[in-house]
């Protein structure tokens, strides 16, 4: 079997329109009304956790075979989003894709559907049908692995707490944090970008392999 393990970094999407800037205000709000974050922090995430708010910056990418043990692993970064995703999906849509099965932390609730309503959003064709069915309850073609560590949403389990309850090295102790990624990729510094999305692949990754005889 292969599986693509694989992780999107997003960012906030410059210069929306007035009617989407006053929602992005109101959700900012009731995300400080809860009083976990600070105002900057909680437009922020408004903002990159919305394919109507944000942007996709950079997909991490990890081909597995099980069979050979065998990894191959790519960052896709290009100089806009549209062309990040036309060739992410270009890989999607190969017909030596069609049998993959994919892998992500979260993915079922964020990655997929981020990815999907913003290559909808450019009209870029999405022609494998795995990747597209988003059914809960299932290992095949999706594998969300917290989705099993959290007992499908029974209680929250972050990347960061998996990764230290099962000594995985945790992909937030990193010099380039999601606060300042986007930074990076402004400066040029596509390798800082290309280490940020790829610790959270690996972690992924190793999280996987541990989980993967009981799934």
């Amino acid at each position: 079997m292969r599986y693509l393990i694989f992780d999107i970094e997003t960012v906030p999407l410059p210069g929306l329109e007035p009617p989407l800037e006053q929602e992005v205000a109101r959700r900012t709000q009731r995300e400080l009304d809860k009083g976990d974050l600070a105002p900057d922090d909680a437009e922020r995430l408004v903002r990159s956790i919305s394919p109507f708010f944000g942007q996709v910056l950079a997909i991490g990418m990890r081909l597995y075979n099980d069979k050979t043990g065998e990894t191959k692993d790519k960052v896709v970064c290009e100089e806009t989003e549209e062309a990040t995703l036309q060739t992410f999906f270009e890989t999607i849509n190969h017909t030596a894709s069609q049998d993959l099965r994919f892998v992500h932390y979260n993915g079922l609730n964020f990655d997929v559907p981020f990815l999907i309503i913003r290559a909808a959003i450019y009209g870029i064709p999405i022609q494998n049908s795995r990747f597209l069915n988003l059914r809960r309850f299932s290992y095949d073609p999706h594998v969300d692995v917290m989705q099993f560590l959290s007992r499908w949403g029974r209680e929250g389990v972050s990347l960061d707490l998996a990764c230290r309850s099962f000594e995985v090295p945790s992909p937030k102790e990193g010099e380039v944090t999601g606060e300042t990624v986007a930074t990076a990729f402004e400066k040029g510094d596509l390798g800082a970008v290309e280490d940020y999305v790829m610790r959270d692949v690996e972690a992924t990754y190793q999280l996987f392999l541990r989980m993967k005889p009981y799934l």
